[in-house]
């Protein structure tokens, strides 16, 4: 069996302070992001989401922000699609993806592969045979059509790539539509997740003094803009912080009683976060109460300085 390839990855729940820890690993370890957050892909909602700018990113590229318009729909089988091939990218050059993000399933998605039958095999050969066959004009018209962004990233010529993208694009589409598709137990990759947490009280003591920062910056002035311009996506609409403005905008309820409710769905999310993310995913804990960023720091050159570590190290 060949060896799995690194991915490493940074979680926790909101306000934590992912963004700014995933700087600095990725300056210190010489990597650049790709985001894990399921509404910084869409563009102009930056405040409400917590976005980095981009004198926080200090140099470091990030990708999967600012992707989609707001009037999209963008699901986890959007981004697994999306973000696979940006893995691949940083795998090909030789270089380790970093993920920093806390839509757990979103990368849940990604670390663990769907279980294939004999049938799905069998089907993804054959669609592999019958796209081989087709001219390379064809082929990227085709990726034009499903995917014009990736189309633009890829040259006509590169077909193995070319293929690979309509491959998956198609299965995704047809397992998507079955009932119960279920994931394998062991991850695609070498992975390293690392998650932040920390007293419950320091964390909504956060929660609340970002919701207070955001209006000032003028949350409700960016989510009047988004309604007016068009109307959102049914992904981008549920988003905390954009959702709550409604019955405000209708006369219904007082701009406190906006920021209040935020600040209660944004604590009732990060709870279910820190639920999702030591339930489904096989992170290693770091309280920062207790632990300094050293010890992170050490702990991931050794993940970049190893070969693949066993299930149960």
């Amino acid at each position: 069996m060949s060896e799995k390839k690194k991915l490493l990855i940074l979680v926790g729940p909101t306000a934590i302070g992912k963004s700014a820890l995933g700087v600095e690993i990725a300056r210190r370890f010489n990597l650049e992001i790709i985001s894990g957050d399921s509404m910084q892909v869409y563009q102009g909602m930056d405040i409400g989401t917590g976005k980095i700018t981009e004198a926080e990113m200090n140099g470091v590229q990030h990708y999967m922000i600012d992707v989609m318009p707001p009037d999209s729909a963008f699901s986890v089988h959007d981004f697994q699609k999306h973000v696979d091939e940006i893995i691949d990218e940083f795998h090909e050059a030789g270089d380790v993806p970093f993920i920093v993000g806390g839509t757990g399933h979103y990368i849940r998605a990604l670390i663990y592969g769907y279980e294939f039958n004999d049938e799905d095999d069998a089907e993804k050969r054959a669609l592999t045979e019958r796209l081989d066959a087709l001219g390379s004009t064809i082929l990227h018209n085709r990726l034009k059509n499903v995917d014009p962004k990736l189309a633009g990233e890829i040259h006509q010529n590169n077909r193995r790539r070319v293929i690979r993208a309509l491959v998956k694009h198609e299965l995704s589409n047809r397992i998507s539509s079955r009932e119960g598709p279920g994931y394998t137990d062991e991850m695609k990759y070498d992975t390293f997740i690392i998650g932040l947490t920390r007293d419950r009280k320091l964390i909504h003591e956060s929660i609340n003094n970002r919701v207070e920062k955001m209006f000032e910056m003028g949350l409700e002035e960016e989510v009047r803009a988004l309604v007016q311009h068009r109307p959102l996506s049914k992904t981008a609409g549920a988003a905390i912080g954009y959702k709550e403005f409604i019955p405000y905008f209708e006369g219904h309820v007082s701009l406190n009683d906006v920021k209040e409710t935020i600040k209660q769905h944004t604590r009732q999310y990060a709870k279910r976060q820190l639920t999702f993310f030591r339930n489904q995913l096989p992170v290693s804990w770091y309280d920062l109460d207790s632990v300094n960023t050293d010890s992170i720091f050490e702990d991931i050159y050794q993940f970049l300085h190893t070969k693949e570590r066993k299930k149960n190290d």
